[in-house]
């Protein structure tokens, strides 16, 4: 049985931006990589579309196998430090390394470059696994006060929102400016700069968010009890698979958002307004989603959201593009169904106080490496499938854009994500902890059993 000890120590303002900084730090590298990686391999790289598919798509089923080991890792890690902490100070370095090389055009043939992009795209997915999964887990050690964990959860969208945000703003012209005609080296140098940025923001949140939850480690059992029990969580499975959906959406359109505005809409000067006006309008409405969500709950949130942004990228697939206000009257609304960012994370962790008062088993890593493995498949799905269907209606890089590539991207960008969506309800609807008052007599009642093993012990 999980006794869990716990610090009782309410959390300051101060770590809740320190934690959201973690995720900003995030942006700098993930989403640099999530926007503009596939423009950057077919563009300037030189790569064809399927190539970067099929790329992306191999980057992950590896991570199918390395994150729920590095969950398994931390989760039986145990210092002075805490369990997670020192694999996000030493993955913040490798992420450096990775992101700089993965931007890097070397000067090999196209065999051998290809090779380079797979040691380097692969690299940089166990780097992000490395520092995210034990970032990700943070607010469960952090603090047991649901309130809290629901503002962490905020603060750090908060962080990946405002990230996005300046990402799209700059990057562009920073690769312009740098490069100043050289994309390759405009792309290299805007990467070193966002890595140097992002590296003290992860050391600081190693450095200052201290982990107050432990674990004893002569109660941890085997691994394989361990995924035994992850899959008998069936609300956790919900969550997860809630999780993985909502990536695929996302992220697969982040990957091919660039190509729409480019090439569809074709109005050049709105370009980084485009991308980042949905980020806007989800920072604006994050400081309120802790409110929302113990209003209306995170499932009926998360389905919310999943409404708000289905039906504007339908509107935009069938409506008038070329309109500009009508575009971002669609990204406005889209950017609404951000309310339900801290959602999945606190799904999560409602399935795991659930089962560890219900069966005193509680696998926080193993956990949260899953959900970093949903997100990433998620995106490598979400990539791959968008990147096929461009690829499939004839783009290249440098080719003329005909009708057909037109509504291939359309679709791409658009329905896809839409479908997505759709199709996230069904395991939100599935979900079972959101009763009213029903998560407060779980954690009611891990609370009395943590007092009494914490009074066995002083007898």
């Amino acid at each position: 049985m999980t006794t869990a000890t716990i610090k009782h120590e309410p959390l300051k303002p101060w770590n809740y931006f320190v934690y959201g900084l973690g995720n900003f730090a995030s942006q700098l590298s993930w989403t640099m990589v999530g926007t503009y990686l596939s423009v950057f391999y077919t563009d300037v790289f030189g790569l064809a579309p399927g190539a970067v598919a099929l790329l992306m798509l191999i980057a992950k089923v590896w991570d199918g196998i390395n994150d729920p080991m590095m969950g398994t890792i931390m989760e039986r890690t145990h210092t002075r430090f805490g369990r997670f902490r020192p694999y996000i100070a030493v993955g913040a370095f490798f992420l450096v390394i990775f992101t700089v090389l993965t931007f890097t055009v070397p000067g090999f043939s196209d065999s051998s470059k290809l090779i380079y992009a797979y040691i380097t795209y692969i690299g940089l997915g166990m780097s992000y696994t490395v520092t995210n999964v034990p970032y990700l887990a943070l607010p469960c050690v952090m603090s047991a006060d649901p309130e809290e964990i629901r503002k962490l959860n905020a603060a750090q969208m908060m962080g990946m929102t405002i990230g996005q945000i300046l990402l799209n703003l700059f990057v562009l012209k920073m690769v312009e400016y740098i490069g100043k005609g050289d994309q390759a080296k405009g792309y290299q140098g805007t990467a070193f700069i966002l890595v140097m940025v992002a590296l003290p923001m992860f050391l600081a949140v190693a450095y200052f968010c201290k982990e107050k939850v432990t674990v004893k480690k002569e109660e941890q059992g085997k691994i394989s009890e361990a995924l035994r029990y992850v899959v008998k969580n069936k609300n956790l499975l919900c969550a997860v698979s809630y999780c993985l959906i909502n990536m695929t959406g996302m992220m697969g359109r982040i990957a091919v958002a660039v190509y729409f505005y480019l090439y569809c809409v074709q109005n050049f000067a709105f370009i980084t307004l485009f991308m980042m006006s949905q980020m806007i309008v989800g920072t604006l409405v994050m400081p309120f989603t802790p409110k929302i969500i113990k209003r209306f709950g995170n499932r009926n949130t998360a389905i919310l959201s999943m409404l708000l942004q289905s039906i504007p990228l339908l509107a935009l697939f069938v409506g008038p593009y070329e309109n500009i206000a009508f575009d971002f009257v669609c990204l406005f609304i889209y950017g609404l169904g951000y309310i339900a960012g801290p959602c999945g994370n606190c799904m999560i962790i409602d399935a795991m106080d659930d089962f560890d008062l219900k069966y005193g088993v509680r696998n926080d890593g193993m956990v949260f490496s899953l959900s970093g493995l949903g997100n990433k498949i998620g995106s490598a799905i979400g990539n791959a499938v968008c990147l096929a269907v461009i690829g499939a209606c004839g783009y290249y890089g440098g080719c003329e854009i005909t009708p057909t590539i037109q509504r291939g991207i359309n679709f791409s960008v658009n329905v896809f994500p839409a479908i997505i969506y759709l199709i996230g309800i069904i395991p939100l609807a599935l979900y079972k902890l959101d009763k009213p008052g029903y998560m407060d007599e779980v954690r009611k009642g891990l609370a009395e059993r943590r007092a009494k093993a914490a009074a066995a012990d002083k007898q």
